[in-house]
């Protein structure tokens, strides 16, 4: 056996394409056990290495540190290329600590950096870093809400004055809460939030505003920061026009309505208004408003409206005001007795109930005679909805009242109320 061996070996060895590879082989082990060990050290600069603050002494005094929120340095390291290489060694594995020892009252310190490997272990030297400082303010936080104040510049007129119309600009939000060191807040007076934008617009622009953080003085405050990720500024612009104003219905009585349009007449007929210059594209009236049809009785009704109330632009003479007067026809009013016994509360929150006071109401409906004689009071169906009501503010409430007459060519007249108590 140990004589087959041996000519195995002797066989293998008098190969001359087995004595090549394994010369390779003997050859790369010792080229890799010389490059391990005895290879000359080599410098790696590990960039972006976080700053931390020691705050165990500040927080002792209630104070936090501002102004190192977002730190880093960079950091010279000297080693062995397999302990420091790109892919082994990062910015993770390294620690840079700013020492608070000597912080002993609020204001801005100057603190000594500190860098160390995170493996006490660590086979590799720290040389150096980008600072060896960095300034940070301590204080006792305090926050306050700050009304922001919008500033727009722009080279020349925003708009053409007789064709637009731009109005205040527009904030994202318009109050933010501003957090930083108890002196500096304490400071501040105004928080401004700026843009730029171009002459002559000829639509409404949104930009991401610049924030600052002023004094009294209009001096820019540090260290302070605010609750919102940023701001934007709307500059509005509008296009001037006149328009046909017109008014809408709501809770409509939609067969009557659809055989009986009603007649209206506004005066006055136009209105010189601006408008969003997207929408004025399909835009053939400015609407002053809805009128309910619970307002309406048999005959004529008459209804005023300022323009200063429109919501689809901005109305250039704002104390202009429109009587619209509305024709609800030759119909008929009759009075009804309606008993509350049915009456459906909506909204009652868990653990809540009332005791409804009012037995019957007394309702006036309006519609065409031949239909009125059709309705049957037993027939229609109450509803009061009491969500919005606050148990707090009383133990008795007059609510409003919903009724489904079963018809669609009558309706009420007025806003019928029921007074309930809250039980206890």
């Amino acid at each position: 056996m140990e004589s087959n061996r041996r000519s195995l070996i002797a066989r293998m060895l008098g190969n001359r394409r087995t004595l090549i590879i394994v010369s390779v082989l003997i050859a790369l082990l010792t080229w890799l056990s010389v490059s391990l060990t005895r290879s000359p050290e080599t410098e790696r600069v590990v960039r972006n290495v976080p700053v931390s603050i020691d705050n165990s002494v500040p927080s002792q005094l209630g104070y936090k540190a501002f102004g190192a929120e977002d730190a880093h340095v960079d950091v010279t390291v000297s080693g062995q290329r397999y302990e420091i290489g790109d892919n082994v060694l990062s910015a993770d594995d390294l620690v840079v600590t700013a020492v608070t020892t000597y912080v002993d009252a609020p204001g801005r310190y100057t603190l000594t950096l500190i860098a160390t490997p995170k493996n006490a272990d660590a086979g590799y030297t720290i040389i150096s870093k980008s600072q060896d400082t960095i300034d940070v303010y301590f204080d006792t936080p305090k926050s306050v809400d700050v009304t922001v104040t919008p500033v727009v510049s722009h080279p020349g007129d925003l708009v053409d004055p007789d064709r637009f119309l731009t109005t205040d600009p527009i904030l994202s939000k318009e109050k933010v809460t501003v957090s930083g060191p108890t002196a500096e807040v304490d400071k501040l007076e105004t928080v401004r939030a700026a843009v730029s934008v171009d002459s002559d617009l000829r639509h409404s622009v949104t930009e991401d505003a610049t924030v600052s953080f002023l004094d009294g003085s209009g001096k820019k405050l540090k260290y302070l920061s605010m609750n919102e990720d940023s701001l934007t500024i709307t500059v509005p612009v509008y296009r001037k026009t006149e328009l046909p104003v017109g008014v809408g219905f709501t809770n409509v009585p939609s067969a009557y309505y659809v055989d009986n349009p009603l007649e209206v007449s506004i005066r006055p007929e136009t209105m010189a208004v601006a408008v969003d210059p997207d929408k004025l594209r399909g835009m053939d009236e400015i609407r002053l408003g809805d009128i309910d049809f619970s307002k309406l009785e048999p005959g004529i009704n008459t209804f005023t409206y300022k323009a200063s109330d429109i919501t689809d632009g901005v109305a250039l003479n704002e104390d202009d005001v429109y009587t619209v007067v509305v024709d609800a026809g030759d119909l008929a009013a009759e009075t009804f007795a309606v008993s509350t016994e049915n009456l459906k509360l909506t909204g009652v929150p868990d653990g809540m109930s009332y005791t409804l006071e009012t037995e019957e109401l007394t309702l006036t409906l309006v519609g065409p005679e031949e239909e009125l004689e059709k309705l049957d009071p037993a027939e229609f169906q109450l509803e009061a909805d009491v969500s919005d009501l606050d148990p707090d503010d009383a133990d008795s409430f007059r609510v409003p009242v919903t009724l489904d007459l079963g018809n669609q060519y009558c309706w009420v007249y007025g806003t019928p109320r029921v007074r309930l108590t809250r039980n206890p």
